[in-house]
């Protein structure tokens, strides 16, 4: 069976939200200000990280050190081998930054000596000038109209062609776009409410444990 994987990073890989974290320990308290409008809706995913960011002052050995206690999910490892093994495409889709998902994947996925091919990630752009965040947007379109940070609508419709079913594990705002578009979801938090709110169906999961599990069941049904 030919599975298209898109997983959430932040609060569905790591136990938190790693940008808010960053942000937390290393920003100016501005950044709860902007946080709220954008609770509110009044500023987009985008517009709230072109925002934010800036406030930041960090030097590299200090973010690096946060970094590396930012906790995993365990069980990401053992979901990301059984992918590997059934050769099912998996994709990372964040509105999070690449400087500390792929630093964090790494450590991760440490443990499995190559076995587990790496993981294409689409995220945003940071890059540290001096004590400075840059960042960058390279996955968000022309004409995205959800004012995402990565467009995740435009990655799904372009990387899901070919495979018999689309499964989407999230757990936020940003997950919601996918939600109807998916053949799977596998849900928590606010994914999980809003898909019963609206009466989109999908399976609650906690960690990536029931994630395997769920997987393995999909492809055993598949062969009965």
């Amino acid at each position: 069976m030919r599975l298209a994987i898109f997983c959430d990073f932040d609060d569905t890989i790591t136990r938190t939200n790693v940008t808010d974290t960053v942000l937390e320990r290393f920003a100016d308290p501005l950044w709860r200000e902007i946080q709220e409008d954008w609770l509110a809706g009044k500023l987009s995913a985008r517009e709230v990280l072109l925002k934010q960011m800036p406030l930041i002052t960090v030097r590299r050995a200090d973010l690096d050190a946060l970094i590396d206690s930012i906790e995993v999910d365990p069980f990401f490892g053992d979901f990301a081998k059984l992918c590997t093994e059934e050769n099912y495409s998996l994709y990372i889709l964040s509105d999070g930054f690449d400087f500390w998902i792929k630093k964090i994947l790494r450590r991760a996925l440490s443990a499995y000596n190559g076995s587990v091919k790496k993981i294409p990630v689409f995220a945003c752009g940071l890059k540290l000038e001096g004590e400075k965040a840059s960042i960058s947007f390279p996955y968000f379109p022309q004409g995205c109209a959800h004012g995402c940070a990565t467009c995740k609508p435009s990655l799904f419709g372009r990387l899901k062609a070919g495979a018999e079913k689309s499964i989407v594990i999230g757990d936020g705002l940003s997950d919601l776009l996918l939600a109807r578009s998916a053949d799977l979801i596998l849900a928590k938090n606010g994914l999980r409410e809003y898909c019963e709110k609206q009466g989109v169906a999908s399976q609650p999961f906690s960690d990536f444990l029931d994630v395997v599990q769920i997987i393995k069941r999909l492809k055993e049904h598949h062969h009965d």
